[in-house]
């Protein structure tokens, strides 16, 4: 498959390298002192255009290519992680809307999402349902024109900020003909009379990401406002998981290429035994790793990039991506770590920060372990 980059792909990568290094960076710095939402931050990223990449110009988006997302979120995960991730949920949720929300949703959201005016966030996990979607509580039942909704979901980002509205919410809707779970997606409205914000949670990373439980008490809203169709909210959810694992892919390569850029820099300056600690071969074997890991992290992502962009299947690259990425993005953090010795336990080391926040991301938007059934059940296992 071709990579070489678009003169416009190259243009946005290059603004997003830029924008990183000058906003971002020291925005990082207040979100780890504050563990405030950025507004001003997403603000200045939005009125580039960034936060509607993927909706069409239609809706006031950018109307831009999943490849070219990809390769500006690298750049922000670079040096952000907590940025990375709060654009990448508000695109996952945009590109649901995109996907299936009706007319009526898609001209309400659409626009404010595309102009930063609102911040989409994805209702999912449960208290009881991470890895097993199907065993989600979160219930609702049809009344007149209405739906009534019960429940409680967790770990939800972005959902409580100021600027938060239209959740896409996964709620069981009653049974299949072979007794399983029927699952619908959502659409709630900040201000839904029942919805509730619940606790926010103290996370070892993340600081400036809102995390938070989400409360469900007969809170009403108009059938106009479901998803798609009945009982499709688990397809939805897995074609939307799929740009969202993609996307984890290329948050991981901007890690890793973190983790290198800083581990080279240190290794060069730390003089032990009378010479850098560059030259000798254990730590250049742990930067080697790294710079092996990071280019092929791009280099898978950006493959499953171009299937996605193209409407080709791609759930088993998806997860392989998300798999592999992760992983080694874990691994790179122990590294840099490590070739930090002591300083790496001190906060004003990025590389701590680092540390702290790779390994949710073999977590998040599926456990590592479920890529790994995913991957097995599309290999015919």
């Amino acid at each position: 498959m071709d990579y070489e980059l678009t003169p416009e792909q190259s243009e946005i990568q290059r603004l997003s390298r830029d924008f990183a290094r000058r906003e971002i960076e020291p925005a990082q710095v207040q979100m780890d002192a504050d563990h405030e939402f950025p507004y001003e931050l997403w603000k200045k990223w939005s009125d580039l255009g960034m936060a509607g990449m993927l909706i069409p110009e239609e809706h006031g988006g950018s109307g831009l290519d999943p490849v070219t997302y990809i390769l500006a979120l690298e750049e922000v995960a670079r040096v952000s992680n907590t940025f990375a991730l709060i654009w990448q949920v508000h695109v996952l949720v945009a590109n649901i809307y995109i996907k299936f929300g009706s007319d009526e949703l898609k001209d309400q959201y659409l626009p404010a999402y595309a102009s930063g005016e609102k911040l989409g966030a994805f209702g999912l996990t449960e208290p009881d349902a991470g890895s097993d979607a199907a065993g989600m509580r979160t219930k609702a039942v049809r009344e007149g024109s209405d739906w009534i909704i019960n429940g409680t979901k967790t770990f939800i980002s972005n959902a409580g900020t100021d600027i938060s509205d239209g959740l896409v919410l996964m709620a069981s809707t009653g049974e299949r003909p072979n007794g399983k779970k029927a699952f619908s997606s959502f659409s709630i409205p900040q201000d839904a009379p029942g919805f509730k914000l619940g606790q926010s949670w103290d996370k070892m990373a993340w600081f400036g990401m809102d995390n938070r439980e989400l409360v469900f008490e007969d809170c009403r809203v108009a059938d106009k406002r479901l998803m798609g169709s009945e009982g499709s909210g688990l397809s939805q959810a897995l074609d939307g998981l799929n740009l969202g694992r993609i996307a984890f892919g290329a948050i991981a390569a901007g890690l890793i290429q973190a983790c290198l850029d800083e581990s080279l820099k240190y290794a060069k300056e730390r003089v032990q035994f009378g010479k850098s600690i560059s030259s000798y071969q254990l730590i250049q074997a742990k930067l080697a790793d790294m710079a092996t890991y990071a280019e092929a992290t791009r280099q898978f992502t950006l493959y499953a990039a171009n299937l996605h962009a193209k409407g080709r299947p791609c759930h088993k690259e998806a997860s392989m991506v998300k798999l592999f990425g992760t992983r080694h993005a874990t691994q790179a953090t122990l590294d840099a770590f490590q070739i930090h010795g002591g300083y790496g336990f001190m906060q004003e080391y990025k590389v701590n920060r680092f540390f702290r926040e790779g390994k949710i991301l073999e977590i998040g938007e599926g456990t590592n372990e479920i890529q790994q059934l995913f991957i097995a059940r599309e290999l015919g296992c």
